[in-house]
């Protein structure tokens, strides 16, 4: 099959990889040599050890890749049903002499994801030996952040450091690891052959969307069409309706955010990172169209100077016909529910953002399930952003209940938690019915404060903190209690 030139040229190469370069560059050729296809190789095991794989994720690609690995185990002879690190509770759980496989988003300043910081501190300030441990570490990442894969890399060197062993090289891939984490599999798959015979590395079905639109690497041009300003007088706040046109081919879904490329500023400062915002459109509702709402970001320095958020500016400015370069960044986790189930959306500010695109969405499907908002922001009568859709909803029976809170319209600030306890009764009916609860906003203090709230509800009904607690976390682990946080 190989000229003799071919040959030649193997054979150099061959003398010179390392065994993990070897097993990596196995991967690596079966992966091109089937792109289309992604074909995977069956294998009749002839025994079923487990595989243990846990996963950190924020917006389900880690999930998403844990379940294509555990796939293909299950092909060679493993048993795995990927679990989130928040299950681990003590370090000593790790012991033991199945291998364990980690696969680790970054968020933020190099963070690992919200519900995997109890596990990463657990796991940093333990002296538990792991001695005996095989594992890998898959890390999700992107380069344009300073902390690129910083969760994965700590994951590592923590594991290490109580003694495991590692078997196959620490992943780190970018934005485009839909393309590339089928020959990590591969490879990993490969090396566990040290711990129990495996056969030929088979390439995974991508589950993840490829090409012009979406990521940062491949982004595609827009238009504005419309841009409005949702204060009104009064208001100490710019929030912004943005509406974006564009001809590609792309695909979102609600819950998906929109990874806006800022331009070359007059700065000279190449600005790689994009800045990413909760899609308000629905695609069935809005066509190829996304909208975005902006809130203009500002700041006042020590001498009084005020500044502003770069990309809010830039967005903030934009007139009719200008262009944007931007691409979809898939959310897994936030996602829609099945039509007939109720949902609970608490969302303050442009928290409001991906809720108009549940709504919207649930509306043009005639979805049979019930949909609640809580909304909160400074003044009822210049902040209430999209008021006069939220009350067509009501009146057309789309959006069923509408909880407002309107901080400083009172003496004493109210916030969408204190409303969340008000409708403690009627909440729980809703829970107990299979609701599903959204939460997208602020960080910290909004989504701490709301599941605060949301913990005290549960503990008068289910007796203590601690099995409120408990059954927080199975809505978690349901899809029925998500958060998009930032």
């Amino acid at each position: 099959m190989l000229t003799k030139q071919q040959k030649a040229l193997w054979e150099e190469l061959r003398r010179t990889l390392s065994r993990d370069q070897a097993i990596w560059f196995a991967g690596y050729v079966q992966g091109i040599a089937q792109p289309d296809s992604m074909t995977v190789m069956t294998v009749t095991p002839t025994t079923q050890q487990k595989l243990r794989v846990f996963f950190a994720t924020e917006t389900g690609n880690a999930k998403m890749v844990a379940q294509q690995l555990a796939k293909q185990a299950k092909e060679h002879g493993w048993n795995s049903a990927p679990q989130p690190v928040k299950k681990i509770k003590n370090i000593e759980e790790l012991q033991g002499g199945e291998p364990v496989i980690f696969i680790t988003a970054t968020h933020g300043e190099g963070d690992p994801p919200e519900t995997a910081g109890a596990f990463f501190e657990l796991l940093r300030q333990s002296d538990a030996s792991l001695k005996g441990v095989k594992y890998a570490v898959l890390g999700l990442g992107d380069s344009s952040y300073p902390q690129y894969n910083k969760a994965a890399k700590d994951l590592d060197v923590y594991l290490e450091k109580l003694g495991a062993e590692r078997i196959y090289e620490r992943g780190e891939l970018d934005v485009d690891f839909a393309s590339h984490y089928p020959q990590w599999i591969a490879g990993v798959l490969s090396s566990l052959s040290s711990v129990q015979p495996a056969s030929a590395p088979a390439i995974a079905d991508l589950a993840a969307p490829t090409g012009r639109g979406y990521s940062r690497l491949e982004p595609v041009v827009g238009r504005v069409v419309e841009i409005i300003n949702l204060n009104d007088r009064g208001s100490a706040k710019e929030t912004y309706h943005i509406e974006i046109a564009y001809d590609e081919p792309l695909a979102y879904q609600p819950g998906d955010a929109a990874g806006i490329i800022l331009p070359h500023f007059a700065d000279g400062v190449d600005h790689l990172t994009p800045r990413l915002y909760s899609i308000a459109s629905s695609p069935l509702a809005h066509g190829r169209h996304i909208h975005l709402t902006v809130a203009l970001a500002w700041h006042r320095s020590e001498d009084g100077e005020v500044g502003f958020g770069l990309c809010s500016r830039y967005l903030a400015d934009l007139k009719v016909g200008d262009e944007v370069n931007f691409f979809i960044q898939r959310n897994n986790l936030f996602k829609l529910p099945e039509d007939e189930r109720d949902i609970i959306m608490i969302g303050p500010g442009t928290g409001i953002a991906p809720f108009r695109s549940f709504v919207w969405e649930r509306a043009s499907r005639g979805a049979s399930g019930r949909n609640w908002l809580f909304f909160g922001e400074q003044h009822q009568h210049c902040d209430f952003l999209y008021q006069a859709e939220w009350i067509d909803f009501v009146e057309t029976g789309v959006l069923h209940k509408i909880d407002l809170a309107f901080s400083r319209d009172q003496e004493a600030k109210v916030y969408v938690q204190h409303r969340l306890k008000e409708k403690a009764d009627e909440l729980l009916q809703w829970i107990a019915g299979g609701a599903a609860i959204y939460v997208c906003g602020a960080k910290d203090p909004m989504s701490k404060d709301v599941e605060q709230a949301l913990l005290e509800i549960l503990t008068k009904n289910k007796g203590s903190p601690e099995a409120a607690l408990e059954f927080l976390d199975q809505l978690l682990d349901d899809n029925r209690y998500v958060k998009d946080v930032y």
